[in-house]
């Protein structure tokens, strides 16, 4: 990818993803290179991604992304898909939102669990059991 390019998704990105309240704009905590990382991730989107940076943005990031959401939603797709993605893995966003990330909670696989004992399926076991078959294998 281009400096150009580089440049055009960064002012694309923080269109989408602006500083409000405490919550910084996107170029205030992401860089393009963890963008594309992001975007080897999702390699179905780098066709899209690329054809939303083929352009200048003499018409503003704003007029931009609303003629694309209209004349090329799978650009618009991958532009904002990647976007959003390395935001919320940004260890700062993270912080920010309160998201530890996954965590390996351990339990003990031979007890009962509590949602077999506190009622939550109380509605389900006093329905009874529901079976549709599947429309192909019926008969």
């Amino acid at each position: 990818m281009t400096q150009e390019q580089s440049t055009t998704f960064m002012a694309l990105a923080d269109d989408l993803i602006p500083a409000h309240d405490s919550m910084p704009a996107f170029s205030q905590v992401c860089t393009f290179d963890e963008t594309l990382a992001a975007l080897d991730f999702r390699t179905d989107l780098k066709e899209g991604f690329s054809r939303a940076l083929a352009t200048d943005l003499q018409e503003g990031a704003t007029a931009y992304l609303d003629r694309i959401v209209q004349k090329d939603p799978e650009a618009f797709e991958a532009i904002s898909s990647v976007a959003v993605c390395t935001y919320y893995m940004n260890p700062k966003v993270r912080e920010l939102i309160g998201y530890p990330g996954q965590e390996s909670v351990s339990y003990d696989s031979k007890a009962t669990q509590g949602y077999l004992t506190d009622g939550s399926l109380a509605r389900v076991i006093a329905r009874g059991p529901i079976y549709k078959p599947t429309p192909e294998l019926a008969d």
